[in-house]
């Protein structure tokens, strides 16, 4: 083996480049592969893969800046100067840098009546517009307020009430997370405090508690507490709220507070509070602020699961919120209407991603977060598509629609699926007073509530624009309902239908029969005791019209479902299935129909399988009779209109069922409790019965997968 001699120059020169290199406490991350993928959610709750719009642009080692001790850091601020500023648990230090990262000032203790104090495990800091630190104190049970020198201007103590009872027993202060608006009135959480957040005057002065988060027990925690000991009860934490994580403050003073995953009370992860306590933040999206809504384990790690945990929350101009999460490292960034505008980040061991994030802010576009157990900061720039989000807002806030559209347009080109863009240009176009194409857009950003109002606008520009011409229109169509009526009336139709010689071709006498058996139902749904009786002894029903009004009701789900207006129909169109929409009524029908014929000839019913069959078709007509029209008008309602559909749907509803209950009632010849009894036990069977069938398919899809199994392992082994 040929040895290869390194000489003392190489050596030397090897050794001049390792030494040369400098220790550098910014890492640059432009050239790194993304660790991370990027979604946003539909509608219908399903993630949609989208463009990322952070990347990983530099890392800011925290350990090599030469501070001691600097080892666990727990938040981060940027202020109005964009100066930022770190608090460190461990050292109880401060360090803060400017915007191109160099370091401008350490605070590691500050004068306090002569002598020099110093922090203890601080846990949140806050920096007003006149960069004035606010620290959070926690091992000193304390808030310390530092001019932007970091000399001591006065020191918060353990609040003192003015009025006896505002605080809880045994209260323990340990302030954890302060913020101050511009009258300088402070608020801070507390560890471990659940009536809220706690207010100051700016003297220091304490004001009482703000914005409890509310709890909402469920209906076992009810029914338990009924009969619990009242040692269980004491024992047990009822009705007890729970506390924020985390708060930011905007330039007009409302408090943005964050709740941790599992104290959600339904799907406040976020709250924005006004000054007297008032939750006012907007959740009008697809869903409401709480992060991950499916858990989509297609984008992650399969091994990271359950809710997002908010631990921070940053806002930005615009009402634009910045929410982040501990328990997968994402960050999730919505408009003032509770829109997701995008995801990005993970909690991994990788570079750009994270391990241990603790808190967030922005600097300009750059989102930084705080990494607690890497001791670094990670900073993400905007992508093109973020900015062309951000700038489409901005524009639309500012008036300017034109370029707000031609925002939108762009965030298209990098994502057709952006439901947000499309709900943009549709409020752009409202602005224009072109309600038409705001309904396209807004529909086909799935935006319901905003298409309401653009559908009410075009709705009274159209009927202002041909008033005329519609009421001509139903002048000519009453004209025609009372001809036809006449014309019926003097047998014209009869006499014409005689001399087609119908009577000669057995198919349409058969047709006919069935025809009139159809026709018959329009008289029942009215006269149900006499209906129902006729029905049965008098032969006025029968199979075949039976079997056709029922596929006209499955028919009418069919219909109902491809064309009720886009407000009232929230199914995704291009998953309909015409044979599970059919299966979806004749199942359940058919069911009842063997249940409940199984089960009355054990109690002497009257009525057979195939009266069963004949009456319960019969009273679903009114389904059929109002859906139709119903789903038809439906196109034309706004959302404030909508207790009328609802209204009419749900009278068919119960119209039929009232109809289906008298129909097995004068079917069987059952008096009212007996029949009440009859119906209650016949839906228990069909319970039962699907309970069964279930498990059933369980079993025979184990047996199945065994048979199987041992079929491989035996063609393998031969």
């Amino acid at each position: 083996m040929h040895k290869v001699k390194m000489g003392p120059r190489i050596i030397f020169l090897i050794l001049l480049l390792i030494f040369s290199v400098p220790i550098f406490a910014e890492i640059d991350m432009t050239n790194f592969i993304v660790p991370y993928k990027s979604y946003t959610f539909d509608y219908w709750d399903e993630p949609m893969p989208a463009p990322q719009p952070f990347l990983p642009d530099k890392i800011i080692n925290l350990s090599s800046i030469g501070v001691e001790g600097f080892s666990s850091p727990r938040d981060i601020y940027v202020s109005k100067r964009n100066n930022i500023y770190v608090v460190d648990s461990n050292s109880g230090k401060i360090i803060s840098f400017d915007q191109d990262w160099n370091l401008l000032n350490i605070i590691d203790g500050f004068e306090n009546e002569g002598q020099i104090d110093k922090l203890s495990s601080p846990s949140g800091i806050f920096v007003d517009h006149e960069e004035n630190v606010y620290v959070a104190d926690t091992g000193n049970k304390r808030v310390v307020h530092l001019s932007p020198e970091g000399e001591l201007v006065k020191i918060i103590g353990y609040p003192e009430p003015e009025v006896d009872g505002i605080l809880p027993d045994n209260f323990d202060y340990k302030p954890i997370k302060v913020a101050a608006d511009r009258s300088g009135r402070l608020y801070v959480l507390s560890e471990d405090t659940y009536e809220g957040i706690l207010q100051f005057d700016r003297m220091g002065q304490f004001q009482g508690f703000i914005g409890a988060p509310r709890v909402k027990p469920s209906l076992w925690d009810r029914f338990w507490k009924w009969f619990a000991t009242e040692e269980q009860r004491d024992r047990r934490a009822y009705f007890l709220p729970t506390e924020y994580s985390n708060i930011d403050i905007d330039e007009r003073g409302f408090i943005y507070a964050t709740i941790p995953s599992g104290d959600r009370v339904e799907d406040e992860a976020v709250r924005k509070l006004n000054p007297s306590g008032e939750d006012v933040l907007r959740r009008n999206g697809f869903h409401n602020p709480v992060g991950d809504i499916d858990y989509p384990t297609i984008w992650e790690d399969a091994n990271i699961t359950g809710p997002s945990v908010f631990v921070d929350i940053a806002v930005q101009d615009y009402d634009i919120y910045n929410v982040l999460d501990r328990n997968r490292g994402r960050v999730f960034t919505y408009d003032n209407n509770g829109y997701l505008l995008y995801t990005f980040g993970y909690r991994l061991e990788k570079y750009g991603a994270l391990v241990s994030p603790v808190a967030i802010d922005t600097l300009d576009k750059n989102i930084l977060i705080l990494d607690n157990r890497k001791n670094s900061i990670v900073v993400y720039r905007p992508t093109d598509y973020a900015v062309s989000i951000l700038a489409a807002i901005e524009y639309h806030y500012k008036g300017n629609y034109d370029k707000s559209t031609e925002m939108w347009e762009k965030v298209l080109k990098y994502n057709a699926n952006n439901d947000l863009a499309y709900t943009g240009l549709g409020r752009a176009a409202m602005r224009l007073d072109d309600f038409a194409t705001a309904m396209e857009y807004f529909k086909l950003g799935n935006n319901r509530r905003d298409y309401s109002d653009a559908l009410s606008y075009y709705r009274k520009e159209v009927i202002g624009r041909n008033f005329n011409k519609i009421m001509a229109g139903l002048l000519l169509l009453i004209i025609l309902v009372i001809v036809l009526k006449k014309l019926r009336q003097k047998g014209v139709f009869a006499r014409l239908i005689a001399k087609t010689r119908w009577q000669e071709k057995p198919i349409l006498v058969k047709l006919k029969s069935v025809y009139d058996s159809v026709r018959y139902s329009r008289h029942l749904i009215y006269h149900p005791f006499d209906g129902f009786w006729d029905l049965k002894h008098e032969k006025r029903g029968n199979v075949p019209a039976a079997t056709v009004l029922l596929i006209l009701v499955c028919l009418t789900y069919v219909f109902i479902r491809q064309y009720t207006g886009f407000i009232y129909n929230p199914y995704d169109l291009t998953e309909l299935n015409i044979v599970s929409e059919f299966l979806s009524i004749l199942v359940p029908f058919l069911l009842w129909c063997v249940v409940n014929w199984s089960l009355t000839t054990l109690v002497e019913g009257k009525g057979t399988f195939r009266d069963i069959y004949i009456a319960s078709a019969y009273a679903l007509t009114p389904i059929i009779l109002i859906n139709i029209p119903l789903t038809i008008v439906s196109n034309f309602m706004t959302i404030e209109e909508s207790a009328f559909y609802n209204f009419f749907f749900l009278a068919a509803i119960f119209w039929a069922g009232f109809l289906v209950y008298f129909g097995i009632m004068v079917t069987h010849r059952f008096e009212g409790g007996k029949n009440f009894l009859t119906v209650v036990l016949t839906i228990a069977g069909m319970l039962f019965v699907i309970f069964i069938s279930i498990l059933f398919f369980n079993l025979a899809e184990q047996f199945y997968t065994f048979v199987r199994e041992i079929y491989l392992e035996v063609v393998y082994r031969l």
